[in-house]
């Protein structure tokens, strides 16, 4: 950028006097400083390096299309590139910091007079510093004020001054210096105050930065907007004296008002998943590069399905709160002069549908009541507590009493919002998406509120998935020989350990029993009993081989109750491992990073797949036919009705601890978990259906609202399979009469071969103990009547559903 023109620089007050009559003054305080100098025995650094000087940078992160979506670094910074330093901030550098910069060789003398001026009789220097100074302090010296580093100071000047141009100068000091709130460099504070790229910013706005530059800690515009604004002015006018402003735009830039950003406490994106990342580049390349090397890290996010997914479990764990009723305030305080009362963690406040703020309660009247947040008051009325069960807020609430609201939307325009009285639910969650055939994880939550609590629970929670492992126990049936349409009888069944002894004991969850049943049936409502027989017929290290195949990876116990998922699982490897279902029987290890890119442009890594085949591809496609029964007859059927493909599970544990749903479109697979952080009861019949299975439906059908799920996406059927009409209570080939035909699909060659006739309507209508006398079991299948004394089988169901029923009582 160019000097000001002649006639600018002649209208500058007295400058002729300091044009000729200072220079001998000044010859005579250089010669001094350089003579003192020399004294000093000064350590210089090399200033050739500065070529190489490579600040500190941001790491971002970048979601699938190109946007920042999260940042880490030491410092926040943004770099201007040599030569870029937009022009209406340069002009606003030079004039509020170094009027001389283009006409001096780093040392300006009229400014070292005027400071030795002004430190006659000091013993801490103060003033007198040019750009090139202030640079050489920034990077090599200490901020102390003593005379010994203004001479360090003066000699590291003339040395950057000779190796580097001063546009080179210019642009290192509009990078390295800091300007509060966490900004070092000009570009990064420009977007953080005024939201956009310094290329950008209006002569004003360029003129806040610079008056910041002063004292950063004193000249705050959250802070102290008052001085900023005067510091600012004081540029601007400095800008016309220069030359670089006229009157008539000098006079616009004061009269504008300081407008920056409001510092709020931002809302965070994908809080989980970046920390996810940060955790894995920080094992990998330490703390230093990912803190400083400005990395470019491409993430599989997908920012619309991560909106849903935190949007989803946020609205399903507060309707699931509800259901508890409210605890009470947060806090309590004095109230005397309402009209004082305000709360200072919300001191700027955006009021729009969905914003939760604190508020103090000043008059609770009626059927409504007077809440304080921030500097306003606002009403609330009963469709504000309707949740609680109460209609008058006095019934809950006293003046001042502190509390969480939700601001929703007004009755009617022109009117205040409506609020809503809220709380923190104490129970957590977890969804995460999945694209099924590349592993690329889409969204991640792991929890109710980053700030609340840093455990992921997607991957760091392990929990026992109840139900939910299921599915593996019945692919390794498949894979054994069986078919969706071969028949168990269920009925109470005992597993002997040690000879004589009852060893194990599995009951139905609503301690009801089928009797003759079809593995599809078995699996749509869910039938323990069933589940621990087959396990225990095609073997436990059958079923653990094909679950690890599938992608679990934690430990499997290879016990009857593994069918009912009493091994502790992440969700994040439930949901690949059904995802391997939906991918054809192909597993996909999930991944999070795309591409790691240096400063420079190098690559330093790029995703490469990691797959392998679990299954044939004709079993994954009976398993997803399996569970999209589960849907449309079984313990999902709430889904049924949304209009696509979809396959999944229920999962619940035997003490309401944990609540899951697994499921899958053709392209993405989805989990929700529900539950608490140390395991107990989350409440009376929450199973997977009621506290997990809302949170995943509400995720698919934004996904349908939006267009990332299409419409009519349907499952493909790969060769080698065949597709029979069967009744569907006993799995035999249908016949005219039957009450309730399905087309089931088999492996070619395994379909039935005995078809229904009516003697089957009286069997199944008979209660399942009196079914036994018409099933033949199968080799090795445990019959009730294995078992010669269920005395201390009932005995243990009595004394359990008794304490059950204390426990359901105390809620």
């Amino acid at each position: 950028m160019p000097p000001p023109s002649n006639q600018a620089r002649a209208r500058r007050p007295g400058r002729r006097f300091w044009l000729w009559g200072a220079p001998p003054a000044a010859a005579i305080v250089l010669g001094g400083l350089l003579g003192v100098g020399f004294a000093a025995s000064i350590d210089m650094p090399r200033i050739d390096e500065l070529s190489e000087f490579t600040p500190s940078l941001i790491t971002e992160l970048h979601d699938r299309e190109g946007e920042i979506f999260a940042t880490f670094a030491r410092e926040r910074r943004i770099l201007l590139a040599e030569g870029k330093v937009p022009e209406v901030l340069a002009q606003a550098i030079i004039s509020g910091e170094d009027a001389n910069f283009y006409q001096h060789s780093g040392i300006d003398p009229m400014g070292v007079v005027r400071s030795l001026l002004k430190n006659i009789g000091r013993d801490s220097p103060i003033g007198g510093s040019t750009l090139t100074m202030q640079l050489a302090r920034k990077l090599y010296l200490t901020p102390e004020k003593t005379w010994r580093r203004k001479i360090e100071e003066a000699f590291l000047t003339v040395e950057i001054e000779k190796k580097f141009s001063k546009e080179q100068i210019l642009t290192l000091y509009g990078n390295v210096m800091y300007l509060g709130h966490g900004n070092h460099g000009m570009e990064a504070a420009s977007r953080n105050f005024f939201g956009k790229p310094a290329a950008e910013l209006d002569v004003h706005e360029a003129a806040t930065l610079v008056g910041i530059l002063q004292r950063p800690s004193d000249y705050s515009p959250y802070r102290r907007p008052d001085r900023v604004l005067s510091r600012r002015d004081y540029v601007l006018r400095r800008m016309g004296v220069e030359g670089y402003l006229d009157d008539a735009a000098l006079a616009a830039a004061l009269a504008e008002p300081l407008v920056v950003r409001p510092s709020v406490r931002e809302t965070r994106l994908a809080p989980y998943f970046a920390e996810e990342i940060r955790k894995d580049l920080e094992s990998r390349y330490g703390s230093d590069v990912l803190l400083e090397n400005g990395l470019t890290v491409e993430t599989t996010l997908d920012r619309r399905m991560q909106l849903a997914a935190e949007a989803a479990l946020r609205r399903g764990l507060l309707e699931l709160d509800h259901r508890f009723g409210f605890r009470g305030p947060l806090d309590r305080i004095e109230i005397d002069a309402p009209e004082a009362v305000g709360l200072d963690t919300w001191a700027t406040l955006r009021v729009e549908p969905g914003v939760w703020a604190q508020g103090v309660v000043l008059r609770a009247r009626g059927r409504v009541a007077d809440v304080k947040i921030g500097d306003q008051i606002y009403p609330l009325g009963p469709d504000g507590i309707r949740w609680t069960g109460r209609e008058r807020p006095g019934d809950l609430l006293r003046p001042g009493d502190v509390a969480w609201f939700r601001f929703g939307e007004p009755t009617a325009e022109g009117e205040p919002p409506t609020l809503f009285l809220e709380q923190e639910p104490k129970l957590e969650g977890a969804v995460v998406v999945l694209e099924s055939a590349t592993g690329a994880i889409r969204a991640m939550v792991g929890g109710w509120d980053f700030e609340r609590s840093k455990f992921n629970r997607v991957t760091q929670a392990h929990r026992q998935p109840g139900s939910g492992f299921k599915p593996f126990v019945w692919g390794a049936a498949l894979e054994a020989g069986y078919t969706l349409a071969d028949t168990f009888f269920d009925a109470p069944t005992a597993f002997e350990g040690t000879p004589g002894l009852i060893d194990y004991s599995p009951r139905n969850f609503y301690r009801d029993y089928y009797g003759i049943v079809t593995l599809r049936r078995a699996m749509e409502v869910s039938a323990n009993v069933t589940a621990v027989k087959l396990l225990d017929l095609v073997g436990a290290a059958q079923v653990v081989e094909f679950g690890r195949r599938c992608g679990l990876r934690s430990e499997l116990p290879p016990y009857p109750s593994l069918a009912l998922g009493a091994a502790e699982l992440s969700p994040l490897e439930m949901a690949a491992a059904y995802a391997t279902f939906a991918n054809q029987g192909l597993h996909v290890e999930p991944h999070l990073i795309e591409r790691v890119t240096a400063r420079d442009g190098r690559v330093l890594e790029e995703h490469r797949t990691r797959a392998s085949k679990a299954m044939e591809p004709q079993i994954a496609h009976l398993m997803t036919r399996l569970l999209s029964g589960v849907i449309d007859r079984g313990t999902g059927k709430t889904a049924a009705a949304i209009p696509l493909d979809l396959a999944g599970k229920t999962g619940t544990t035997d003490d309401y601890s944990d609540a899951w749903f697994i499921g899958y479109t053709p392209r993405l697979t989805v989990l929700s978990w529900v539950g608490y952080d140390v395991k107990k009861r989350i409440g009376r019949n929450m199973t997977g259906a009621v506290a997990a299975l809302p949170i995943w439906r509400a995720v698919i059908e934004r996904g349908l609202e939006e267009g990332w799920i299409q419409e009519g996406e349907t499952f493909s059927a790969p060769p080698g399979l065949s597709t029979r009409p069967v009744d569907y209570l006993t799995g035999l080939l249908a016949a005219p009469g039957a009450p309730a035909v399905i087309q089931e699909s088999f492996l070619e060659g395994t379909e039935p071969v005995f078809s229904w006739n009516e003697r089957w309507r009286e069997v199944m209508d008979l209660p399942w103990y009196q079914q036994r006398f018409y099933y033949v079991a199968k080799a090795s299948e445990r019959m009730p009547e294995d078992v010669l004394d269920w005395t201390p089988v009932i005995e243990a169901w009595t004394a359990k559903s008794e304490a059950e029923a204390e426990a359901e009582e105390s809620e």
